[in-house]
């Protein structure tokens, strides 16, 4: 994701009439900074967070969840001094009054390695081979055709993007990317699209087995336009006919919890892709069934993450997202009594299917092994470093197989998914992992 780097005049929201000169930047890996050559705020140092707007020489910004950490004043006056303000998040191109809602019909997102995931490329080519004395290589780049599809929202679709670059004639690059459009009906709060394209993050995350991270962040809105001009000629004027103005892309820089640079690494085989879980119809089937269990997915994503975690916390979170799931399925509440831990981690292993059960070698001792350390933890119950420390990261990675098997169940068309997300590396790994722990139990 790209960095920010600009300086102009900035404002509190609520009081546009004082303007302060500064310089705003935006790493994606460290957050927003604002350095201002003045202080804001006419009553004083503002105690929470507020909203800034902005204009440099080629765009406006809004600035929200602005904190100010450091104010140097003049003794002499209320406004002169010097100020430092952290950053949430930063819009380009568009001014928020403080009391305006943030929201738009339209969210796009580059998702990290989708292409891997939609098994599609628009770039192909062949290695170098000898041919006349020398050595050819043939690269030939496609921009791909868009994939909408019609949603209970409005609309998503899948968009391919190709680039090149280089200093011919030392070299030349060819890349692409993959993107996600969320377009609602109408205008819609920037948190409900964001959950939308998570659901979707999700889904890539899951089928290509390693976290996959948002590289642009764009959204529109329907008055942020591109100015109209009239048209000079009648040959114009019917060229241009009653098209809609064209609307202007507005940047949204932010920190995520799931950092770019997996892409880099060597990609293991995935666990399934869009085909295999039925094309449209299958990312819709999700779509539905992910917005009914976004506080499940939350926690069994965690477990991915490669650090920021105990292992113990790992654990918690994977068994908890797994009885979570059971009782959103069932229906049943969150009562021992009615159904207790490891009756419902058994249910769960009988709906994920019989090759999750041979994976962790004897259902009955791998749910007994979660559901007692949960309790040890959960209740803190233990009081000296349990043995069986080296196990809970591979506990809880099967857990997290057990959910993605479960809810590949809940879709239709998943059946090639289940298929091959039973034969790939992760799954194989952890079978052989789990099953040893299980065996020494």
């Amino acid at each position: 994701m790209d960095k920010l780097d600009d300086i102009g005049l900035f404002w509190l929201s609520d009081e546009p009439d004082h303007k302060v000169h500064g310089a705003l930047t935006f790493d994606p890996e460290t957050g927003g900074r604002l350095r201002l050559d003045g202080l804001l705020g006419a009553n004083g140092q503002p105690e929470d967070y507020v909203r800034i707007l902005g204009q440099s020489q080629e765009q406006g910004y809004t600035l929200n969840r602005c904190l100010e950490t450091n104010r140097r004043q003049n003794p002499f006056s209320n406004t002169a001094g010097v100020s430092t303000w952290n950053i949430g998040e930063a819009y380009t191109n568009v001014h928020f009054a403080s009391d305006d809602e943030i929201e738009f019909d339209t969210m796009y997102v580059q998702l990290e390695d989708m292409a891997s995931w939609l098994g599609r490329s628009g770039i192909s080519g062949a290695p170098l081979q000898p041919s006349e004395g020398t050595w050819i290589a043939n690269i030939s780049g496609k921009r791909l055709s868009d994939e909408e599809i019609s949603t209970d929202f409005g609309e998503i679709a899948l968009i391919h993007g190709i680039g090149q670059k280089g200093n011919l004639p030392r070299e030349y690059t060819l890349s692409q990317t993959y993107g996600v459009r969320i377009r609602t009906d109408g205008l819609t709060p920037k948190s409900d699209l964001l959950e939308i394209v998570s659901d979707v993050q999700d889904f890539v995350s899951m089928g290509i087995d390693r976290l996959s991270a948002f590289t642009k962040v764009q959204f529109e809105h329907p008055d942020i336009v591109h100015p109209s001009r009239e048209a000079t000629s009648e040959r114009e004027r019917l060229l241009m006919g009653d098209r809609p103005p064209r609307r202007i892309e507005i940047d949204h820089y932010a920190t995520w919890r799931i950092k770019a640079g997996e892409y880099e690494k060597r990609l293991p085989k995935i666990a399934f892709n869009y085909e295999d879980i039925g094309g449209p119809d299958g990312l819709k089937s999700w779509l539905s069934l992910a917005s009914q269990h976004r506080r499940t997915l939350a926690r069994i994503m965690s477990v991915k993450e490669r650090s920021g975690m105990y292992s113990e916390d790992r654990l918690l979170n994977a068994v908890a997202a797994a009885e979570g799931l059971h009782r959103e399925l069932t229906g049943i509440p969150d009562n021992p009594r009615k159904m207790p831990l490891k009756a419902r981690l058994i249910q769960l292993a009988q709906l994920a299917g019989p090759r999750f059960e041979t994976a962790v070698f004897d259902v009955e001792k791998w749910s007994e092994f979660l559901k007692e350390e949960r309790h040890e933890h959960a209740h803190n119950r233990s009081q000296q470093p349990s043995s069986n420390i080296d196990h809970y990261w591979h506990m809880a990675n099967s857990a997290y197989w057990l959910i993605l098997l479960c809810f590949l169940s809940q879709i239709p068309t998943a059946g090639p998914a289940i298929e091959r997300a039973t034969y790939c590396q992760g799954f194989i790994w952890m079978t052989n992992e789990v099953s040893g722990i299980v065996q020494r139990l």
